[in-house]
């Protein structure tokens, strides 16, 4: 059993969440455990994270701590844990640990507390949320321990482990910050003060110290334990600190976002741990109580294996009423479809790995360094979802690294993306520029290296010499415009000015050094847009190009590298202009004339590569994955994948020699041509998803 846990989330890709916050409101909580259970395993489920503790503080076990739901008869994880061992389901511990109102209304001091000494008392709409730095800590730790001691789980889940936003201003806080920090909590800490550092440093280390001992506590009853969180390996938490401790990583995944679901795997794959995307069963949320449709959930299954990972589907029964108890058919129907979608590829899927092509930085570092900064950040990281999209729509295989993966891996990849990264620390930049002088290639933009860990503009690039430009300053426009392009860029582009549209960031003025190379210049409107002074609706049209190139490129070392001197990888996120993005796309190709890949396919083909070892007697084979996510437009509202549009004969070409080149899991054999180190291949059809193995 140990050694089968251990390997559990690393071996298994079916999975279910029985998020089942059924409070008591209604008269009645029901559920018929067999024939649930009997469902699940039906459907190809092969973990279920099972409720012991709602968002309202009820507990669905016989608890000597807390309160049990007054509504429930029985123990229901006993019943569970029982049920799923006949079904070879293993049960993984939902529990909520921020959110209880029970102790909350007997613990007022528990609760987390704004500024003004208020409590939270609508978190999420409804919800109480206690301070995980208060003795409630202890009442939570006891509770998980009986949990551990009583019931059979394979591990533990743990939802809402979350400082909630202007919190925690609680006594316990209060005291813990004046003995971190030798000073009185703020109020109101400013925008680039160490203030705003200590305080931003005190919410992460909240969650890191509850996480951390709480793993510890687990792990001293049974080492075996599989323990993850909600939101672990997620790039808009970028609590790494507190990560390090979860054997799993989970993040929410919600139609209509399907690119964002490939954004989450992208980036925790690289920290070479399991990891799960869990999306509800539901039309967009959780407690919709009504099923999306099918298509829709093959492709977000399509979307978390073939980027590494495993899928979660949320379902849960009708607590009370005439349905009371049951779960309809249609929905354990629905996800069995996607699931057996899954089941076909798990034998190319086990100990897969992504295979090292392009990498794109999200530094950590610099991420909290805006976040405690006066800077103009990027809304909802719009350089990352920018650069993302670009490079799905672009048909790029490629992997979302922090500071540390750069560090020990950065070699491995053919090109380096660095988008809008202000801070990077001397021994990042080191790195980078040792990578480039080796032969490597890296294609930056806007303020990268132009920070210092406070938030503080330096007099130049810290790469300057890398990029062969040199920093003058920024621009007095807040729209400016690409032109001229030179021909080696502006394939798919029309021959007219490209608008930058920087929403909040400003084109950066630089000088290109001698050596270097100006592929694009700059122009500025007309006028700088005002009440008083304005051109049409919204900016002025392009006037006068400006003596400051947008496009550089330079040699450095054996390799070279490209510079963009603005945000394009946000603009192009909130404009979607698709000049922006085959811009960027022909500058990757004028940096990288031979990459390892290249796909021909529509725009919503998204290309994954994955590398499988085989035995030690056998070369480790190649599985490229093809996923076609058409995303329908309802007017701004939210819309679901109900058809699937086919793409037919998908090029591929790919530097690898082959004995055979197979569709999966069908073995259908595709002819292919070797051409030098590379190979040649036409997929004849996509549907929702395609996989090739390319055996060596």
């Amino acid at each position: 059993m140990k050694n089968k846990r251990n390997n559990l989330y690393a071996q298994t890709f079916r999975r279910g969440l029985f998020d089942f916050h059924a409070g008591e409101a209604v008269p009645e909580v029901e559920m018929d455990i067999s024939a649930y259970f009997t469902a699940a395993a039906k459907a190809g489920i092969q973990t279920i994270t099972f409720m012991t503790k709602d968002a309202f503080g009820n507990s669905y076990f016989d608890t000597k701590t807390g309160h049990k739901n007054r509504r429930l008869q029985g123990d229901l994880l006993a019943d569970a844990t029982a049920e799923a061992k006949k079904h070879g389901i293993d049960i993984i511990a939902y529990y909520n640990v921020g959110l209880n109102s029970h102790v909350a209304k007997e613990n007022p001091d528990y609760r987390q507390r704004t500024a003004d000494g208020q409590p939270v008392t609508e978190a999420f709409d409804y919800y109480d949320i206690l301070c995980m730095n208060s003795p409630y800590r202890d009442y939570v730790y006891g509770q998980l321990a009986e949990i551990a001691r009583n019931y059979e789980v394979a591990g533990f889940f743990f939802d809402i482990s979350y400082v909630w936003e202007g919190s925690c201003h609680c006594e316990y806080c209060q005291r813990w910050y004046r003995a971190r920090f030798g000073r009185a909590m703020p109020v109101s800490p400013q925008p680039g003060t160490e203030e705003l550092r200590q305080w931003k440093t005190f919410q992460r280390e909240i969650r890191h110290h509850f996480l951390r001992d709480a793993v510890s506590q687990l792990k001293s009853i049974n080492p075996a334990y599989l323990i993850g969180w909600n939101h672990a390996g997620d790039p808009k938490f970028g609590q790494v600190e507190a990560d390090e401790h979860a054997d799993y990583f989970t993040s929410e995944f919600h139609p209509p976002h399907y690119m964002y679901g490939s954004l989450l795997a992208r980036w925790k794959r690289s920290f070479d741990k399991p990891f799960e995307l869990m999306m509800p069963s539901e039309m967009g949320s959780w407690g919709e109580w009504t099923v999306a449709p099918a298509a829709t959930l093959k492709t977000t299954a399509a979307i978390a294996v073939a980027n590494g990972g495993s899928i979660s589907f949320g379902h849960v029964v009708y607590p009370s009423g005439v349905l009371k108890g049951q779960i309809p058919k249609a929905v354990t129907d629905t996800i069995g479809e996607a699931n057996d979608l899954v089941r076909e590829l798990e034998p190319w899927l086990l100990e897969a790995k992504s295979m090292p092509m392009v990498a794109v930085l999200h530094s950590i570092e610099n991420q909290r360094m805006l976040e405690a900064s006066a800077l103009a950040g990027s809304p909802d990281a719009a350089h990352l979802q920018g650069i993302h999209r670009i490079l799905i729509e672009g048909h790029i295989h490629f992997d979302i690294i922090d500071e540390h993966k750069l560090m020990e891996a950065v070699h491995l990849y053919e090109v380096l993306i660095v988008p809008d990264q202000a801070y990077l620390s001397e021994a990042v930049e080191a790195g980078i520029r040792e990578y480039v002088r080796n032969g490597g290639c890296v294609l930056a933009s806007g303020r990268t290296s132009l920070y210092g860990q406070e938030g503080i503009q330096r007099p130049n690039f810290g790469l300057s010499d890398l990029f062969g430009v040199d920093f003058i300053d920024f621009s007095v426009y807040s729209t400016s415009y690409l032109y001229p392009i030179e021909e080696s860029i502006k394939q798919n582009l029309p021959d007219l000015p490209i608008l930058l549209k920087e929403q909040g960031q400003r084109r950066l003025n630089v000088i290109a050094s001698p050596q270097a190379a100006c592929l694009s210049g700059s122009m500025n409107p007309a006028v700088e847009a005002k009440v008083h002074r304005h051109v049409y609706h919204q900016h002025a049209h392009p006037a006068n190009e400006a003596p400051y190139p947008a496009v550089v490129t330079n040699a450095f070392g054996r390799g070279k590298s490209l510079y963009i001197a603005g945000p394009i990888e946000a603009s192009y996120w909130q404009t979607g202009s698709p000049w922006l993005r085959n811009l960027y796309l022909n500058c990757l190709r004028k940096l990288n004339q031979e990459p390892r890949l290249v796909v021909k396919a529509p725009l919503s083909v998204e290309v994954n590569v994955m590398v499988q070892a085989r035995t030690q007697d056998q070369a480790s084979r190649i599985i490229v994955h093809l996923i076609n996510v058409r995303e329908d437009k309802a007017a701004g509202s939210k819309s679901f994948i109900e058809e699937v549009a086919p793409v037919d004969n998908v090029e591929v070409r790919i530097q690898a020699s082959a004995k055979r080149v197979y569709l999966i899991p069908s073995g259908t054999e595709l002819s292919f041509t070797q051409e030098k180190d590379s190979i040649r291949f036409t997929v004849p059809r996509v549907d929702i998803h395609t996989a090739v193995v390319i055996d060596k």
